[in-house]
């Protein structure tokens, strides 16, 4: 059956609810960490040289990636499918921090 409603203003939302009410496991794991905890850590081991210019486009944000490598192992993905994951599923965005119109790690940022 076609579905002849054309997508609303607000579909997005009512769709994150839902995956609420049904206990996306993400809104649970994201509530119990403090993920802020962690970026004086990355940001020391990602520590950039001086001595590297500032060519190119601006790195990712370290806790989400950290946030990535998260959902890798718990999920069991290649760094392709993540890619794919993460453009698909409103889940992953919203654990991650994205909304629908942000850019996605490709899978080489990823690795």
């Amino acid at each position: 059956m076609k579905n002849i409603n054309p997508l609303g203003m607000f579909d997005e939302h009512f769709l994150l609810e839902r995956l609420t009410k049904l206990k996306d496991p993400l809104v649970k794991l994201d509530a119990h960490i403090e993920w802020k905890i962690f970026a004086p850590i990355l940001d020391v081991v990602f520590n950039k040289p001086e001595n590297r210019s500032n060519a190119g486009r601006p790195p990712f944000d370290r806790v989400m990636m950290f946030k990535i490598l998260i959902l890798q192992s718990l999920y069991n993905v290649s760094d392709d499918q993540m890619e794919f994951q993460i453009t698909d599923r409103l889940s992953f965005k919203r654990f991650l921090g994205l909304k629908s119109s942000d850019r996605v790690p490709d899978s080489n940022s990823i690795s």
